[in-house]
């Protein structure tokens, strides 16, 4: 009779289990119910650092699914070559801090490019060629899915991420629409399976730092909407009447009248206060000095019509180029952070505004609505 209510119990904790975990991992019959909607994304970045688990962890996984002839949910990161920057190197060894287990060389991640009918450009090994689709999920956002051959019921399918494209208060649409992973559960509030089980659970941002760090899709988001300079801080200095080229009004950056100065294929405004963001920086800051960093586990997305921007982040005690770096750059550590943003006029890296929940609270007319 204890065995019975022992299983029993296990069942229904599994139950409960599957209930509040993400939308993916549920109602699979109805995956392939792709909606017909444009893919926006010409490359998607993942990184982490420790890499090389996950990395480890996904042959394990698919060979699971494979063995009980599951289609569903594969991890696509076995199939697909992953930069490790500092393996190789005579330096560094051992860890990124002390109190982290993590060593240097566990730091990785992966592009994956697509054309505008979805198609998956980057090489890999996966039987048949890969596409990306998008469906709807029961929490009403985009799950996207890498897809082999025609996408029919009965092709293996690889989990990307999701778009989320609302968040309550005025910052929301500052960090959306965002295209986000599974380590953005948890990242900005309590994870689901938290609030289910632990409904008394605070949300810590120090275990937020330590675990994935603050650097997610909606810092991202954030970032990808501030300008892009040509000029940088150097910037273009206003004619005798004060006014910049095109009419824009020049802004202040550290007492001096400077113009924004934009890329000409930027569809974005110049910032009239004057600060320009000519890169993405996937730094997780522990103080506001910036002197304790690493890069944690991040998703990223471009846009086909956003201008190339370099993807940037400091890593213990060393700065990296990831992705699209400047001038013909190949990805790697950045010798002199100085001396790189000096050569191009840009402002060095600062930490950046992070967006959990309770930092997005709602308006009265949206309680209201």
């Amino acid at each position: 009779m204890r065995f019975l209510k022992t299983n029993k119990a296990i069942l229904q904790c599994s139950l409960l289990l599957l209930a509040v975990m993400p939308s993916a991992h549920v109602h699979a019959a109805s995956w392939y119910d792709w909606i017909d909607k444009p893919w926006p994304a010409r490359y998607v970045i993942f990184g982490a650092l420790d890499y090389s688990r996950i990395e480890e962890y996904a042959p394990k996984n698919n060979d699971e699914r494979r063995k009980k002839g599951r289609t569903s949910l594969w991890r696509f990161e076995e199939f697909f070559d992953a930069t490790h920057p500092f393996k190789g190197l005579p330096h560094p060894i051992g860890r990124v801090y002390e109190d982290y287990y993590t060593k240097y060389d566990d730091f990785g991640y992966q592009v994956i490019d697509f054309d505008k009918a979805g198609k998956v450009l980057t090489p890999n090994r996966t039987p048949k060629p890969l596409q990306i689709k998008q469906s709807v999920n029961p929490d009403v956002r985009l799950d996207a899915m890498m897809v082999e051959g025609d996408a029919t019921p009965g092709n293996p399918f690889y989990r990307l991420g999701e778009w989320y494209v609302h968040l309550p208060g005025a910052r929301g649409d500052d960090t959306t629409p965002a295209f986000c992973g599974g380590d953005d559960d948890g990242r900005y509030s309590v994870e689901s399976s938290d609030r289910y089980f632990h409904p008394d659970m605070k949300f810590n941002v120090k275990n937020i730092i330590n675990d994935r760090g603050t650097f997610g899709c909606r810092e991202w988001a954030y970032q990808m909407k501030r300008p892009i300079s040509v000029a940088g801080m150097g910037g273009q200095v206003p004619d005798a009447k004060g006014q910049c080229q095109g009419g824009f009004e020049p802004g202040l950056y550290k007492g001096k009248s400077v113009c924004p100065g934009l890329d000409e294929s930027s569809q974005y405004k110049p910032n009239a206060k004057g600060f320009v963001q000519p890169y993405i920086d996937v730094t997780t800051y522990h103080d506001k000095a910036g002197k304790k960093t690493h890069i944690g586990r991040f998703i990223g997305w471009m846009g086909f019509e956003d201008a190339p921007r370099p993807v940037i982040g400091k890593h213990g005690d060393y700065w990296l180029c990831l992705h699209e770096c400047p001038d013909g750059e190949n990805p790697g550590v950045i010798a002199d952070i100085v001396d790189w943003t000096n050569k191009r006029s840009w402002p060095l890296p600062k930490p950046t505004p992070y967006f959990p929940d309770v930092k997005l609270k709602p308006t009265r007319a949206e309680l209201i609505e």
